[in-house]
């Protein structure tokens, strides 16, 4: 087993990951199809599928999580119609692996993608959503809005009909983004093209990321009526900037959600919003998101509607994680109509269909996150087994089981521990130090966890131009 604190697992030999990539491939032909899919004919019972992500948005920042501003009278709608999450949680805080991970249901070192600008490793075993998808004859299309989700990086294009990746937003001389208004109109009129369904429709959103801009229009919020929680010395005209893009956002996803329920129909299509990843404001000394595991970095929001299917205005208190969301869009899709679905490679998060609809309350569970600090130097692809395996292991390791949280840092040999009840600002935290037991019990447990579930390291797809790219959206130093 590999080890956090050093040593790295070695590539396997390229005929043995082709071998694995012809098997999966086999297995995935064989998958059950619905009668008649392929003609259309049982397309009335496949519900349409619409994915919204939203890049850096912080769950406390939205109006319906109790924000005292009213940020997200859309997302709030969209809340009130379907399920809300309360203590959902991102497996990583960085966009390419986050997106991943949601999509394959695999933790960052199972699936490779520990960084951006690393795609998945080709010797993990892996079935993507829109993949499972299109074996049952639905029309898959992402709309993405910032340069680490580039297909050419994170080849995630590959298990979509239609992988739209045109950044026309210029920052530092380059066009690595877009936002909300160029993005929206597309996916609109991709999916007014589709309407007959079944589709699964991906649409990313990239605005709440830095460098926050004063969006226009949405720079003075009404108050929500929510109690203001928070009275610390952030920036603030940091965190008014912050939520004019949240707010900006908001209006845009509104223009998609009439377009969703006037195109493809509100009981005929199941909806997920959620985001990759928070941010930090200025808490503990830190704006940003990828090097920290501080709650307001990885909780998120995740809101589900689905009328007739998914209970409106419930809101789900147990904790969750993104690693869950394709097999519970699985479950709440195929697994309706195909009881007996099986899939020849295991999905590793757990389905919350019950919840959605209603059922008893989901068994309190520890959630487990982690982050990379990302390579120590930049190489061409074809010099990619010269980096060291010291860039392999986490910056931090975190795990969250009732109100006690752990954070630990296998680099810096640090920990930190917190109870959420008392103190959820994470202000006071305890640091036992490197002899003591709790110390050497809790690495323990994480590093259990991290050898079980690591793999080799997905394969480095950068070019100088995606270098830039990235340190001009602030990824790398």
């Amino acid at each position: 087993m590999r080890s956090i604190r050093g040593g790295g697992a070695r590539r396997r030999p390229q005929v043995f990951t082709f071998r694995r990539s012809l098997a999966l491939l086999a297995a995935m032909a064989i998958l059950p199809i619905p009668a008649g899919a392929a003609n259309g004919a049982a397309r009335g019972a496949a519900p349409n599928i619409v994915l919204i992500t939203v890049d850096t948005l912080r769950a406390d920042h939205l109006s319906s999580y109790g924000y005292h501003l009213k940020t997200s009278p859309n997302i709030d709608k969209l809340a009130s119609e379907g399920t809300r999450f309360e203590k959902a949680y991102t497996a990583i805080p960085l966009t390419g692996p986050a997106h991943i991970t949601m999509l394959t249901s695999r933790y960052p070192q199972e699936h490779g993608g520990r960084i951006n600008g690393v795609s998945h490793s080709d010797d993990a075993r892996l079935l993507f959503l829109p993949q499972i998808l299109r074996k049952f004859s639905y029309r898959t299309a992402a709309f993405v809005s910032a340069w680490p989700l580039v297909g050419r990086l994170t080849r995630l294009n590959a298990h979509f009909d239609r992988y739209d990746e045109d950044l026309t937003r210029t920052y530092q001389l380059l066009n690595s983004s877009r936002w909300a208004e160029d993005v929206t109109p597309k996916a609109i009129e991709w999916m007014k093209q589709n309407r007959e369904g079944p589709f699964f429709l991906w649409v990313h959103y990239f605005d709440p990321h830095s460098p926050y801009q004063l969006r226009e229009g949405f720079g003075k919020l009404p108050r929500s009526g929510n109690p203001q929680r928070r009275n610390d010395r952030r920036d603030p005209d940091l965190i008014r900037r912050y939520n004019s893009e949240v707010a900006y956002t908001d209006h845009y996803i509104g223009k998609l959600m009439a377009a969703v329920d006037q195109q493809a129909g509100r009981e005929s299509t199941l909806v997920v919003l959620t985001a990759d990843h928070g941010e930090s404001l200025g808490e503990h000394g830190y704006v940003g998101h990828g090097r920290r595991l501080y709650e307001s970095i990885v909780r998120v929001p995740l809101i589900v509607r689905w009328p007739g299917v998914v209970k409106a205005g419930q809101v789900a208190r147990g904790r969750v994680s993104l690693v869950d969301l394709t097999p519970t869009i699985v479950d709440v899709t195929l697994r309706r109509s195909h009881p007996d679905l099986e899939l020849p490679v295991p999905l590793g998060g757990q389905g919350f269909g019950a919840a959605l609809a209603g059922g008893p309350p989901m068994e309190e569970r520890t959630i487990r996150y982690l982050t990379f600090a990302g390579k120590k130097g930049f190489v061409p692809r074809f010099l990619s087994f010269l980096w060291t395996h010291l860039d392999d292991r986490p910056l931090w390791v975190g795990q969250l089981t009732g109100n006690r949280k752990v954070l630990w840092s296998p680099q810096g040999e640090s920990m930190e521990i917190f109870d959420l009840g008392a103190d959820p600002y994470e202000k006071a935290p305890a640091k036992p130090k490197r002899t003591t037991r709790i110390y050497e019990g809790e690495t323990a447990r994480l590093q259990h966890w991290y050898d079980f579930t690591s793999g080799a390291s997905g394969e480095n797809r950068m070019t100088s131009q995606d270098i830039e790219a990235l340190k001009s959206l602030g990824y790398l130093q």
